[in-house]
């Protein structure tokens, strides 16, 4: 369609959904932080579009769970909840163990020997990205093997549930991978997974599935209590300078 020559309403709408997918785009990558109040202005000013634009494209927002509005305040990026993180990796586990089930069964009814070379190729590229230390390709690579296998599994209403829970998950899920003894256990089990899924054992491939979901999230909560750590330590730290500061 040319936009140019559509009517200002339609223009106005297709201007805000584009401003909308880039906002959203930030978030999911990282670029706008968990917790990070959007700033009309600045979006407005870095997307060259009206600040009424970014204000409606931001509203928009709010129903895909990756923005809150606080009366008198704005508009965050949202924040989660620890008990919230938890709700999420168990939907998420439940569904991605069915995929991995679903795809095992197929591949014993009928081997697709495709979705085998595609799988480790991924897996391959994963342990390239580990080597070269490359935490962002591997992130997206880590996106793309979960995608496979919810393709796979040929169960559309199981992707959208799927894509829907891990559309929220991006606001903290790169920080689970932030270790590199993570993404090497991460790999392991992304292994284990192919095996059962290639080996046509439904069985395996979902508790196969579970383990590296629950092991994701273990991953996770380490890193929070780690964070903890530090922080009470350099509390601690920040503590015993003040207390040899003159007086």
């Amino acid at each position: 369609m040319n936009t140019a020559n559509a009517p200002l309403g339609l223009r106005r709408e297709t201007l805000a959904t584009s401003v909308r997918s880039e906002i959203e785009r930030r978030i999911l990558a990282g670029d706008l932080a968990s917790g990070e109040k959007l700033n009309e202005a600045v979006l407005a000013d870095s997307l060259a579009v009206s600040r009424g634009t970014v204000r409606e494209a931001i509203r928009s927002l709010v129903d895909s769970g990756l923005i809150v509005l606080k009366t008198n305040r704005g508009a965050y990026v949202r924040t989660l909840t620890v008990d919230e993180i938890r709700n999420l990796y168990d939907l998420r586990g439940a569904v991605f163990a069915m995929a991995c089930s679903a795809t095992a069964r197929r591949m014993g009814e009928r081997r697709d020997d495709m979705l085998i070379a595609t799988l480790k190729r991924n897996l391959e590229d994963m342990r390239k990205a580990y080597q070269n230390d490359d935490r962002s390709a591997y992130y997206e690579l880590n996106i793309a093997f979960h995608a496979l296998l919810l393709d796979a599994s040929h169960n559309s209403k199981a992707k959208a549930v799927y894509e829907s829970l891990v559309k929220e998950m991006h606001l903290f899920r790169r920080r689970g991978l932030s270790i590199a003894m993570n993404i090497a256990r991460s790999i392991e089990e992304h292994s284990a997974i192919v095996d059962a899924v290639i080996g046509a054992d439904p069985g395996k491939a979902r508790e196969e599935a579970i383990l590296h979901i629950e092991s994701g999230l273990e991953r996770f909560l380490k890193t929070l209590s780690d964070a903890g750590q530090l922080e009470e330590q350099g509390q601690a730290s920040n503590r015993g300078d003040e207390a040899n500061q003159p007086v």
